[in-house]
């Protein structure tokens, strides 16, 4: 064999180890690294009182520190009698919070997913969800058998309930809120059930909770803040995944990516991107015989410029007339508030063609090259089949404060709602008489 057959050999034998800015996926758990410890100190809250609110700064690693480590420490049979059975559903308040949650856990259950027969039992549950306080405990006790296994109801970015609440000036969203956390404390009282509960929430939202008592005497009760990772842990965040890819870095590349990450606690997912960026220009132009160096990472214009230009890249892809509906999109699924806070607004194709003026089929055109594979900057992921109903959402919220055009969008977006809001407010006044 040939020294460039072995070299081939060892390419194919390669694979990218680096999500990009989304999440770690459950099935990841074997590239999560930097975290060690802190799962089993969740486990033992959530073992004690049966919910746990996970909090954090954007882009401290929430969502992957539950994925990838809480739920492979259950598997393990560490709560509930020794019962490893899990059923765990993944919700998000989103645009509906308790249709959100009815369908995941329809999603838990289904063995044909997105039949008619699913669409049934999802209005069914919604129904069954909104009667009453108890109707998640209701709910879960007709879909699973609670003998024999433990259910675990993730409910992810819950700072986005706050965002829906206050979305119209009407009854029904606060309402929906109101029930959808009665729900979620009912389901915590009741102790005859295996139910366990794991919010995660971005920390600068902690005081919204207020508005509601018996979560707060919840989360004031249990509750884990995600510390800041120490620089020995982001080595571990880098070294790991590039070890179990079938890679080695080169120490000095280890060093200046712990120096450009600082003290700053929301560089994790804009690292995992540049990684992963570095490790396919590494595969693709270097001797992967060879560690992974520096020259591979400013290939890729370094953490300061790689999620920028790797989004532009997407963007320069489009036709003319598809950047217009590109622009509208990002618009819409992106908001920031009066206290300058950026929050996602995940939407539905429709309502974003609707808000473009645009065919459905042009909008899922234009959504395709932001999550083609090796991007990550929009769910749902490349796999998954688009159609009118499918909801596009920013995979993080650092692609706002990153991207350039981004930046730009969201300021222009709010600068345009501050005055719709001020004439709105000035029309008003008129008709008044003031």
């Amino acid at each position: 064999m040939t020294i460039a057959d072995n070299a081939m050999n060892k390419k194919d034998e390669l694979f990218n180890p680096f999500p990009g800015l989304r999440p770690f996926k459950i099935e990841e758990s074997h590239l999560f690294f930097g975290r060690e410890g802190q799962s089993e100190e969740i486990l033992n809250k959530l073992s004690n009182e049966k919910f746990v609110a996970v909090i954090g700064t954007s882009g401290s690693g929430k969502s992957s520190l539950i994925y990838c480590g809480l739920v492979p420490v259950l598997y393990g049979g560490f709560i509930g009698d020794g019962n490893s059975n899990w059923r765990i559903i993944t919700t998000r308040p989103g645009n509906s919070p308790i249709e959100n949650l009815s369908a995941a856990l329809i999603k838990e259950t289904s063995e044909n997913q997105g039949s008619s027969d699913d669409f049934i039992k999802q209005k069914f549950s919604s129904s069954l969800l909104r009667s009453s306080s108890m109707g998640l405990v209701e709910t879960i006790k007709q879909s699973f058998d609670l003998k024999k296994e433990n259910v675990l109801i993730i409910v992810d970015q819950f700072e986005e309930l706050f965002r829906y609440k206050s979305s119209r000036k009407d009854l029904s969203t606060y309402n929906e809120s109101e029930a959808f956390v009665r729900l979620l404390v009912s389901a915590n009282k009741a102790k005859d059930v295996p139910i366990y509960i794991v919010l995660t929430m971005r920390s600068d939202f902690i005081g919204e909770c207020s508005q509601f008592h018996e979560l707060t005497e919840l989360i004031n009760d249990s509750n884990y803040l995600v510390p800041q990772m120490t620089r020995d842990d982001f080595k571990k965040a880098v070294e790991g995944p590039v070890a179990v890819g079938g890679a080695q870095i080169e120490p000095q590349l280890v060093q200046l990516l712990l120096n450009e990450v600082g003290d700053n606690s929301d560089q994790l997912p804009i690292l995992q991107h540049a990684l992963m960026r570095t490790w396919d220009y590494w595969t693709d132009h270097s001797d992967t015989s060879q560690p992974i160096g520096i020259s591979d990472y400013e290939a890729i214009g370094k953490m300061e410029k790689a999620l920028s230009e790797h989004a532009n890249e997407a963007y320069d892809e489009l036709a003319e007339n598809q950047k217009w509906i590109c622009e509208s999109m990002f618009k819409t699924i992106t908001e920031k508030g009066n206290d300058n806070r950026g929050i996602r607004h995940p939407t539905s194709i429709r309502n974003i063609a609707s808000i473009a003026q645009a065919d459905i089929e042009d909008v899922i055109k234009v959504v395709e090259p932001f999550r083609a594979l090796g991007r990550s900057f929009i769910t749902p992921s490349y796999e998954v089949n688009l159609n009118a109903d499918s909801i596009i959402d920013l995979s993080h919220e650092s692609l706002m404060r990153i991207w350039n055009k981004l930046k730009v969008w969201v300021d222009e977006e709010w600068n345009a709602v501050q005055m719709y809001m001020r004439l709105s407010e000035a029309s008003e006044m008129f008709q008044l008489g003031k």
